[in-house]
């Protein structure tokens, strides 16, 4: 079946904050169409799966089409695609968040460290506090003059070494790091960390 695209189409797909117009082999696109979205900047793009051809059914577009489209079309014009979110949850108006630890997605704490990883999921402005998850795989790292820490270990076992003395910590073990501490953490193994940290200046 043949689509075709006008004027209209092209001033409703820019009011929408689109950037491209999606066609297919069969799309009819008027003269006055193109002329439109040359002068808005919006490129027709041809060549998707045909599993994508179909978009004035909007009765079947969803979120993870959507999603999987844009991310087709950001690869094509050498875009990264989307980030996915670090983390899924839920929350109340009171401010009660519940954060699903399993869909926790930790990210390199440093360049050239691919050994320690990091996610902050939780940051309170009132109190000055956020809360995040480490892990430590086989690595080691510093921390220089940082601000005061409670971290629960939750998994695994690391050193901890101030003032050139170690400590050894295992699962279930809490460690207090004061004020402008300089720590060095490292483990033979892998290590997951619940670290909550005052903020600087909190």
């Amino acid at each position: 079946m043949k689509k075709l695209i006008c004027a209209e189409d092209v001033e409703t797909l820019k009011s929408k904050g689109d950037q491209v117009i999606l066609i297919d082999n069969d799309t009819i696109i008027t003269p006055s169409a193109r002329d439109l979205a040359d002068e808005y900047h919006m490129p027709f793009k041809k060549g998707l799966s045909e599993k994508f051809n179909d978009l004035s059914d909007t009765q079947n577009i969803t979120k993870e089409y959507l999603v999987t489209l844009l991310k087709n079309l950001l690869s094509e014009a050498g875009m990264s695609g989307l980030a996915e979110a670090p983390f899924e949850y839920q929350k109340h108006a009171s401010g009660l968040k519940i954060i699903r630890g399993s869909t926790v997605k930790l990210s390199p704490l440093r360049a050239g460290n691919e050994g320690v990883s990091y996610q902050e999921i939780l940051l309170s402005e009132e109190s000055h506090f956020q809360l995040g998850i480490l892990e430590i795989d086989h690595s080691h790292f510093c921390e220089e003059d940082m601000p005061e820490s409670v971290n629960y270990v939750v998994k695994g076992g690391l050193q901890v070494t101030i003032d050139d003395i170690t400590f050894d910590a295992s699962q279930g073990d809490i460690i207090f790091v004061p004020k402008a501490s300089t720590i060095k953490w490292s483990t033979p193994s892998k290590a997951t960390i619940l670290s909550g940290k005052l903020k600087q200046g909190g």
